[in-house]
């Protein structure tokens, strides 16, 4: 399928973290979560999407939401009553969420909160975290920690951002607050909003310091700068989202996507009235929001059952399956004095071949790339999926007996992959 694949797709690829060496995985299907591969063999699947299957692979309720959604016909070009009923759904259940703009993805959630916030507040300039992932649009795909630049210079993480979009986004420390405040503070008059994920993602699941995300959002407060935080991967570790759940915090606006549509394309922004009026139709001055799928009826039907069955309960079991595993995981690295340990936030983790958790991107980033490698595969080969970069996540069909599972053969490949020094970069 691969060898196919090159003849049609640029590295026989439609999704950049989905490659790996010699070639990738091709899923055929899933069932809870376990997933069966193209060539028969299956495994439980920890890796869920990226996190964004919480619910596991053909959940009932979301299926049969789905299949409403496609017996009613459309998408009509026109509104459906499913997109009014999960933004109620929203409203009452996100903190700060008073209105909602549904999008695809959350790469486009971003984009349309960054346009909201400098419409709002008259101003150009935004700022973001260093390691921080916000899709793959120009304004957020700017930081400070790939391609040899030094601390406090901000580049684009990809070719193909012209400079001129880079010279407009701040970039501050994560984790570190006073680093933080000396890179926004000269520009509080200038800024329209602060862009902040409640745990670094993509550069390694490492969670923000309460008093960093607090100080942050009461500096957003006495500068009226938009305090926007991306909720994509975080909501599903928090009933309320994660940054209202944990810390108390309460944002300008919140961007929502991933598992909110059950497998489907979705993304979502939410926030304060007044922010979400820039897009109002009925003003004399809107922000555009087009988009021909916005609130695809299927997306709506599976979201509206997403939120009714991701309650508490089933929150709180995830989170409790995250934390064994990475308490286990660092267990593991500690009795056996092997550099492995790991960090999660509720139900959402990576494995790290170090001795000491990072608390920074530059510190994820700092970790050599073919042991982390090797170990992906060595758990692949014991039947458990986590991603390339070895991040996991728990849904609400993992099984206890999955987390046990997922701990045996994690001590196997640490023993086998992380005993002898390796060097070797694997692209």
């Amino acid at each position: 399928m691969y060898e196919r694949a090159l003849a049609s797709l640029p590295g026989a690829n439609t999704r950049t973290q989905v490659h790996v060496a010699p070639f990738p995985l091709y899923a055929e299907r899933g069932n809870g979560a376990r997933v069966q591969l193209l060539d028969g063999v299956e495994v439980d699947d920890f890796l869920l999407n990226y996190s964004a299957s919480a619910l596991g692979h053909r959940h009932p309720e979301v299926t049969a939401a789905i299949h409403r959604g496609i017996d009613a016909g459309g998408p009509f070009g026109l509104s459906v009553p499913d997109e009014v009923q999960l933004a109620e759904h929203m409203r009452r259940r996100f903190a700060g969420v008073e209105l909602v703009r549904f999008t695809n993805s959350g790469s486009e959630a971003t984009l349309q909160a960054v346009r909201a916030a400098r419409a709002f507040s008259g101003r150009s300039r935004i700022a973001k975290a260093e390691g921080g992932y916000h899709g793959s649009h120009d304004l957020v795909d700017i930081g400070i920690t790939r391609f040899g630049a030094s601390p406090g210079e901000a580049v684009a993480e990809t070719p193909g951002i012209a400079s001129e979009v880079v010279a407009g986004v701040s970039v501050f420390p994560y984790n570190d607050l006073d680093g933080a405040l000396a890179v926004l503070e000269p520009q509080a008059q200038r800024l329209a909003g602060v862009l902040i994920e409640v745990f670094l993602n993509s550069a390694g699941v490492i969670p923000a310091r309460p008093e960093f995300l607090r100080g942050i959002a009461d500096w957003c407060k006495t500068r009226g700068v938009l305090l926007i935080l991306d909720e994509v991967a975080s909501w599903r570790t928090g009933y309320r989202g994660a940054a209202a759940e944990h810390l108390g915090l309460t944002p300008d606006l919140i961007c929502l996507g991933k598992a909110l549509g059950g497998g489907l394309p979705i993304g979502a922004l939410g926030g304060r009235a007044e922010v979400m009026a820039v897009f109002d139709p009925r003003e004399r001055i809107v922000v555009r929001h087009a988009g021909t799928f916005n609130g695809h009826p299927v997306a709506m039907a599976a979201g509206v059952a997403v939120l009714e069955a991701l309650g508490r309960e089933a929150i709180e079991r995830m989170n409790d399956q995250g934390r064994r595993l990475a308490e286990g995981a660092r267990g593991i690295g500690g009795e056996r004095e092997l550099p492995l340990t790991a960090t999660h936030f509720g139900g959402i983790g990576r494995l790290h071949v170090a001795h000491e958790p990072p608390d920074s991107a530059r510190a994820a980033i700092a970790q050599p790339r073919g042991p982390r490698i090797d170990l992906y595969r060595a758990l692949l080969e014991r039947g458990v999926l986590v991603s390339p970069d070895c991040r996991f996540a728990t849904c609400t069909a993992t099984t206890d007996e999955q987390v046990e599972r997922f701990l045996a053969a994690l001590e196997e490949a640490a023993a086998e992959v992380l005993c002898t020094p390796q060097t070797r970069e694997v692209t």
